[in-house]
């Protein structure tokens, strides 16, 4: 399933991205819906998902979100519920800096560097095969603290109907508009927005496959919304030393592995007996699981078991790598902490898996990629405009005239330069 390789072998190794033709079958897509509405969206959503989408049915109703409740068990809203306590503890206490406002005084006048929620944002939320109630968690929670007031949720029609798990973390965030549009086309409909059905949003984020990750570059690109980050596929790397448990190992390697056909699961050890004991607890546990085909899919073509000669060399191979998401097992893992400088998130003894459903109290929509070298995970910060607001008085602008005047000048800017004088022939 799996071999092990050197480290100089990994770095020639090419991740996962989203191939041309995807782009041009999303950007085919985005512009029929801007150009038809709704007819484009109902005629894809026909062709992609098999369902039916009229006017009556696109958005879920109300009394449909309320009664979400009732169809499931005491345990599984107990998990979503414990979820949701622990991530809304997290984003609060982040809240707490990302809504200050910054005032400094600057001569005779001030410049304020202000906070405000964007209005109105999308969330995209899985929900074909594998419905993600936990994105709309994760996206929904730090929005709703950030203080923004509209937030429309997207997410693939089924025929059993929408995930009552999804419309449960609705109704607990207080959201209203659901709609039945998965995909390309449930971006588009949202960057675009359908007349008299839907209203364009400013901000789109949430996971998706690669389909969605395209049509959110896409209207990004156009200036049209802010996303969160053109999300790749999942990955993980772990690094471990002869202490770490093998089967914890594989397990981890293995969760990731089932996110899709091309996440990667990457183990970076100086123990050659650690390496060929996770090799075998691969092979064992995954002849345990039911459905082989995505884990495998993706094991095979995007895992790796690479041999390095110390711990110090993975940590530099990580910082190169910045994966999404980063698991220390090694001795004394406090000492090299600091050490990591690009991971969307770092595991200290624990798995992702914990994280996925915010039992961490962090996030799981993460920069991929690579792009962990200058992005951060999704918090209250993305959800927050912020303006400058910049007062002087007459006098400082009298004083600040003539300077200003000449760097205008220097830039051969007549009217910057004019207007600047004109202050200072103030009376």
């Amino acid at each position: 399933m799996i071999e092990i390789i050197r480290s100089d072998q990994f770095m020639k190794k090419e991740r996962a991205d989203i191939p041309k033709q995807v782009f041009d079958r999303v950007s085919t897509i985005v512009d029929s819906i801007q150009k038809d509405g709704f007819a484009a969206v109902a005629e894809c959503t026909k062709r992609f998902d098999g369902f039916e989408l009229t006017k009556e049915n696109l958005k879920i109703s109300e009394a449909e979100i309320l009664q979400s409740d009732s169809t499931l068990t005491s345990e599984q809203k107990q998990a979503i519920d414990l979820a949701f306590e622990r991530v809304e503890q997290v984003q609060k206490s982040i809240a707490n800096t990302a809504l200050q406002e910054t005032k400094v005084t600057i001569g005779n006048g001030y410049v304020c560097f202000k906070p405000r929620p964007i209005e109105r944002i999308g969330i995209y939320v899985p929900g074909g095969v594998a419905p993600l109630p936990s994105s709309l968690l994760m996206a929904g929670i730090p929005a709703r603290i950030a203080g923004v007031k509209e937030i429309v949720v997207c997410t693939p029609p089924r025929k059993e109907g929408i995930s009552p798990a999804i419309l449960y973390i609705a109704k607990k965030l207080g959201i209203k508009e659901i709609y039945q549009i998965g995909g390309a086309q449930g971006i588009a409909a949202m960057a675009y927005g359908l007349p008299d059905l839907l209203p364009k949003v400013d901000m789109i984020c949430g996971p998706g496959n690669v389909y969605v990750a395209a049509a959110k570059q896409l209207v990004s690109s156009q200036g049209l919304v802010k996303i969160d980050m053109v999300a790749g596929p999942s990955e993980v790397l772990v690094i471990a030393d002869d202490r770490a448990r093998a089967d914890y190992i594989a397990a981890d390697m293995l969760a990731q592995a089932e996110h899709g056909t091309t996440s990667s699961a990457i183990l970076l050890t100086d123990s050659k007996e650690l390496a060929a004991n996770v090799r075998i607890e691969l092979e064992k546990q995954f002849n345990q699981l039911t459905n082989k085909e995505i884990a495998g899919n993706s094991i095979r073509d995007y895992g790796a078991i690479v041999l390095v000669d110390s711990v110090d060399q993975a940590i530099e191979i990580a910082n190169e790598y910045a994966p999404e998401h980063l698991e220390v097992f090694v001795r004394n893992p406090e000492l090299i902490t600091s050490k990591f400088t690009s991971a969307g998130a770092l595991f200290i003894n624990t798995c992702e898996a914990f994280a996925d459903y915010g039992m961490g109290g962090g996030n799981h929509i993460l920069p991929t990629g690579g792009t962990a070298r200058f992005l951060s995970g999704l918090s209250v910060y993305d959800f927050i405009i912020r303006t400058y607001v910049e007062y002087m008085t007459d006098e400082e602008q009298a004083k600040l005239a003539e300077k200003t005047s000449v760097f205008a000048d220097l830039e051969g800017l007549e009217s910057h330069s004019k207007a600047a004088k004109l202050r200072g022939e103030q009376k």
